[in-house]
């Protein structure tokens, strides 16, 4: 019996299924990442590299904020597409220690578009591309900081209590880890 769940969880009871839902994947993937790069021609901030020659399900995407408390830093994150994408969104890191109250120090990323679930209907769709993903991590560091719904409840707190000593704080961080 076909169980999305226990697919998203990585088990796979029918090896047919998961080779096709590789190459719907792939065919999603090949037509995406076009688009993706011609929204990146628009914002020089962001890069998007491919770190393995012919698997587009694996990219690595650099994000050095112009304006805002990020202003300076380079932030790196690793992008996994599963195969059961576009019906569940991408698996996303940070790799770059931030001080940020949407993401975690080990990298946990705290964005609407990234869950499969969400209350406030801004969660993950199948009509959601890569693009938009980019475009939310980026937002991260501008308009989308989130301090009422924090992963990071520390450095929301410390916002809300100080602001000085939080844009201290990034500023430490970025001067430590944004090399």
């Amino acid at each position: 019996m076909f169980n999305l769940q226990k697919r998203i969880n990585g088990v796979d009871e029918d090896r047919d299924y998961l080779g096709k839902r590789v190459t719907i994947r792939d065919k999603l993937l090949l037509a995406e990442v076009e688009d993706l790069k011609e929204k990146l021609r628009d914002l020089p901030s962001c890069r998007v590299t491919f770190p393995k020659k012919g698997q587009l399900h694996e990219l690595n995407l650099q994000v050095a904020p112009t304006t805002g408390m990020y202003k300076g830093g380079l932030f790196g994150f690793q992008i996994t597409v599963p195969p059961e994408y576009n019906n569940v969104p991408p698996v996303v890191k940070c790799l770059t220690r931030v001080y940020h109250p949407n993401i975690s120090e080990d990298g946990a990323i705290c964005l609407s578009l990234l869950r499969q679930n969400t209350l406030d209907g801004f969660g993950w769709m199948p009509t959601r591309r890569l693009a938009d993903v980019v475009l939310g991590l980026h937002s991260l560091f501008t308009d989308l900081i989130d301090f009422k719904d924090p992963l990071n409840t520390e450095a929301a707190k410390m916002y809300e209590s100080n602001p000085d000593s939080f844009q201290r704080k990034v500023t430490e961080y970025i001067r430590r880890y944004c090399n």
